[in-house]
This record gives structure tokens, sequence and C-alpha cells, in this order.
């Protein structure tokens, strides 16, 4: 899901203490559904749109639809776009992963395939069946520039390929097609060669005709427990610089996207209280709404993914596991903010 990084946090004291007064920009909220029965699928919806939500960010996993070469199962993603547009939610695909026939032997699927072409090829089949179902919003790979999403290291010049090949295809179907940058990891460059800077990584990008290609770019400045005394949250502090990069190369009209953010709960090194977790989501809001060249803020994510409290993986969630609410859920039904 993300490369761990250190960084800082700010808490507000309240949970909520502009609600009704202040109106940030959209929010959206990741949702991973898979083996969900028909009931908590319903009532997850129901909580997304309590808690104002507009935007859900849902992975389009290759490996999960083409599991075999041609044969496509679109069970998961047509459910949750049905689900989505009944209650008229704009949906942000994320388009990842590699099935084992596309890439080399003895490698995971966080392997790109061994040609793009296969990769644009479904990017085009998926474009084409959700395009006139209104989705038009496309994420293109997660968190490239870290070798757990990208292996065996990132490679700028090699993940530009993709995109590129990818979106020739993708706006083949869809002229109207959004298309972002596979999200940002944050943190900077690592020795051994496993994680590439997003400053760097962009960059990289505009050198080889990338990053104009695309509609904006999408990061993930991820937030964990750190001393509770600086007016920043976490690598939300670096992602000024980054659209100031994409400035100096013409694109300052383009949208830097925030698709995932979160801190989690529980007994880990790295997480907080429940009370600090509402906090640390509400001043996120309120410090990207004074951005006017970000797009919707995308929290990671919905419900927990686990019950164990010891595993920060687990407790993302601003609802537990059995869908009841944390304070994170209640801060961000309680705001009045129109959709």
């Amino acid at each position: 899901m993300l490369a761990f990084s250190l960084i800082v946090l700010s808490l507000v004291p309240g949970l909520c203490t502009s609600c009704g007064t202040s109106r940030p920009g959209p929010i959206g909220m990741m949702v991973r559904l898979y083996g969900a029965d028909a009931a908590s699928v319903a009532r997850e919806f129901d909580l997304l749109t309590a808690m104002h939500v507009t935007w859900v960010r849902v992975d389009f996993e290759w490996p999960t639809i083409e599991g075999n070469r041609g044969k496509f199962d679109w069970a998961y993603t047509d459910a949750v776009v049905k689900e989505a547009s009944a209650r008229r939610l704009n949906v942000l695909g994320i388009l990842s992963h590699t099935p084992a026939w596309a890439r080399p032997a003895s490698t995971t699927t966080s392997n790109p395939p061994d040609h793009v072409s296969d990769f644009a090829e479904f990017a085009r089949a998926t474009v084409a069946r959700y395009s006139p179902l209104g989705v038009h919003t496309w994420e293109i790979w997660n968190e490239p520039n870290v070798s757990a999403f990208w292996q065996p290291a990132p490679d700028a010049n090699r993940y530009g390929e993709l995109f590129r090949a990818a979106a020739t295809t993708m706006r083949a179907v869809d002229p109207v097609a959004t298309l972002l940058i596979g999200g940002l990891t944050s943190g900077g460059d690592l020795a051994d060669g496993s994680r590439i800077s997003q400053a760097k990584y962009v960059e990289q990008l505009y050198g080889n005709g990338t990053a104009q290609a695309a509609d904006a770019i999408a990061v993930h400045p991820y937030s964990f427990a750190w001393p509770h005394a600086h007016a920043v949250i976490g690598g939300l502090d670096d992602v000024p610089a980054l659209h100031q990069i994409m400035e100096r190369h013409g694109d300052g009209g383009k949208n830097v996207w925030i698709t995932e953010f979160g801190v989690p709960t529980g007994t880990a090194s790295d997480a907080v209280s429940d009370k600090d977790q509402a906090a640390t989501i509400m001043h996120a809001r309120k410090l990207v709404q004074k951005w006017s060249w970000t797009g919707p803020l995308i929290y990671y994510e919905l419900r927990d993914g686990g019950t164990n409290p010891a595993i920060d993986e687990e407790n993302f969630g601003v609802v537990r596991k059995d869908l009841s609410l944390k304070p994170a859920g209640e801060a961000l039904i309680q705001q009045q903010i129109a959709p």
C-alpha cells in the first residue's frame, strides 16, 4: 500500500472545530470490497454518502480481471461501479499489477509486464467497458517510484513507456479521459535504489515526455506518529514543491491529486489514537483547501482491513472492521458541507 517514512504530525485540539463553517474541497475514499456481501457493500456506500464523499478510489487490478489472457472477469468492478453510480459518486480507477502470463517467470504482480502493449490493451478494454458508465478518471499504476510496487527497482523510463502506451489506447476510446501519473509515495531517495523521491521521479518523467502526457500527478503524502509540535502534516509538506516543478515545466495549470492520505490507529509504533487520527484527517482538509491546484483529497481508507491493533496496515480505516464508526468517521459525518 505504501512505503513508510519518518514525518512530522500536526494535530488540532478537537475533532471538528469548524463544523458548519468551513467548506473544504471534494474528498474521496479508498474502498476495498473484495469478498464483501451485498448488505456490507450497501452499508459501506451509505457511510460514504453520510461522510460527504464524492469520489471513490477503486482497484481495477489486471491480474484479478484478466488472470488468463483474453478472459475477463468484471464481476467485482461491475458491482462497485454500479453501486457508486447509484449514489452519483465519481470513480477513480487504479490500473495496476501484472498477471503471471504477462510477466517474467518467478516474479510477483508488482513486476511490470514484459510488453507494455499487453497492459495498454488491458487498459483499453477497461476504459471501453466503463467510460459509457461514467468512469473517466484513471490512475495508471500505484507508487511506481518504490520497489514494493515496481520491481526489482523503480525505473521512470520504463514506467514512462507503460504510461504513454496505455494513455494512447485509453484516449482512443475515451478522448475526455483524465489520466493520472500513478500515486507517488513520499520520502527521499534510498541508497539501494529501492525508492526515488517524488521530485526526482517527476523530473525524470518530464525528461522522457511522460509527465507532459498526463493530465495530473497523484501523490501519497502519508502521516504517522511523530512529535505533535509542528504546523505541517507529514508528506503534505512536500506537495507544494512538487507543483512548483510542474510550473517550471509549463504545467502549472495541471493539478496534484492526493489519492492516498491517512494515518493508522492502534498500538503499532507508527500508529496514533482514534482521536488523533480524526484530528489529523480534518486538519489535512484545512491545509489542502488552501491550495488552488489540487484535485480531491482521497483518504486511505474507509474500513479497517483487520482487527489486530498491532498491525498498522489493518487500521487505516475511518470505520472499524465491523463498520462501527471511529472518531474520524464521526468527524467526517458531522461536517456540514454540501457534497
